[in-house]
């Protein structure tokens, strides 16, 4: 029994031994307060596009016979791009010239005609003076010449007619060939040999054409608090996966007025200007842009850390050292409130309210703070006792 309570006597103080707060040096992370430029950004996302896209269609129906041009190849104005099938197209126009032929014809007969009445109506007339002729002979002949020279109208409205349906038979001809309207490169092609384009209600989407990827656009999505700061003109970088460690320049081109709605989040759509000399960015390619919106120079800064900083909780000062118990060392570390740093002074970390300005990412300006050039802020704890 004696030896069970003095086992049991051991294990508590064993216990008591291990749980007792120990003291736990801390070495203050600090960086000095200085002056400097805060350079000024807003960052989006987007898509990278051609500065001009041409959809080619078809205005017509009918059979594609041949397609003479494949993704990526470049083409210049007037090349063809594909053929129809001609032939049904060919007799159409062949009878349309050939209801003009005789449409012309009966112009013909009807000014003979016309120049016949008109004979036989001064006759009449010259009869009827010297009495030799009836007034309803003479009325007749009048009338007569009046309806040829009628026919003779309608003859030749009718030419115009045919010479309309000509011209139209012509113009859907010179339709089925599909010519490039740009200079550029096809991005896509949607038709193959033997298909059959049907023209109804819209124009069918044959070709998607590129002019020029020398020169692009960075389409981006731009938050509306940073909206007020871009304007055209102002420089950006951008990455894109496909190129990782490549940073890219580009340059504001225009901000569009109209926003985008999405899930309550609005946006904007910003257009950067891109030189691709070297072909290393492809339409539709993400990107995430930096614009640099201005800059704040010479300003009393501090690294964003320090405005993140909160000493560990439960603590007390002892000569520049922290004792806490074991369980407060395992607690989570409260997040700052971003207005308050501490500063070191005279080895005791003292909390300071200050008023943050612009930042830049890594450092934030200091407007109002009893912080001043020099001062070391606390930006980490370093435990190194135990």
């Amino acid at each position: 029994m004696v030896l069970m309570v003095a086992t049991a006597l051991v294990l508590v103080v064993l216990l008591a031994w291990w749980l007792w707060p120990g003291e736990e040096a801390l070495a203050w992370d600090t960086r000095v307060v200085e002056r400097g430029d805060i350079v000024l950004s807003a960052t989006a996302t987007g898509n990278l596009e051609p500065q001009r896209k041409v959809i080619v269609g078809a205005e017509i129906s009918g059979l594609i016979r041949e397609v003479r041009v494949s993704e990526n190849d470049t083409v210049a104005v007037g090349d063809v791009l594909a053929l129809f099938d001609t032939e049904e197209l060919e007799v159409a126009l062949e009878q349309a010239e050939a209801r003009l032929a005789v449409a012309r014809a009966a112009v013909v007969e009807a000014e003979a005609t016309l120049e016949e009445t008109a004979i036989d109506e001064r006759r009449a007339a010259d009869l009827a003076e010297r009495n030799l002729a009836s007034r309803a002979q003479l009325d007749a002949a009048m009338a007569a010449r009046k309806r040829a020279a009628a026919r003779l109208d309608h003859a030749r409205a009718t030419v115009r007619e045919a010479q309309g349906h000509v011209s139209a038979a012509r113009t859907r001809l010179s339709k089925t060939v599909i010519r490039s309207p740009i200079d550029g490169v096809v991005l896509t092609r949607n038709v193959e040999p033997g298909n059959t384009v049907a023209a109804t209600l819209q124009a069918p989407e044959l070709f998607l054409l590129a002019e020029d990827l020398d020169h692009m656009e960075l389409h981006v999505a731009l938050d509306e608090a940073d909206v007020g700061q871009v304007r055209s003109g102002q420089p950006a970088t951008f990455t894109v996966d496909a190129w990782p460690g490549e940073e890219f320049h580009a340059e504001v081109v225009r901000v569009h007025l109209y926003p985008v709605i999405e899930a309550g989040v609005v946006t904007y759509t910003t257009v950067l200007g891109v030189d691709n000399p070297e072909g290393m960015l492809l339409p539709g390619m993400t990107a995430t842009a930096t614009i640099s919106t201005g800059t704040r120079s010479q300003v009393l800064r501090v690294p964003n850390l320090a405005l993140r900083f909160v000493p560990p909780v439960d603590e007390a000062r002892r000569d520049g050292l922290l004792v806490t118990r074991p369980g407060a060392l395992r607690r989570d570390v409260a997040v700052g409130p971003g207005n308050t740093v501490w500063v070191l002074r005279d080895g005791v970390p003292e909390e300071i309210r200050v008023v943050p300005g612009a930042s830049d990412g890594r450092f934030t300006e200091i407007v109002e703070g009893e912080i001043d050039v020099g001062d070391q802020v606390i930006v980490g704890v370093q435990r190194t006792g135990s």
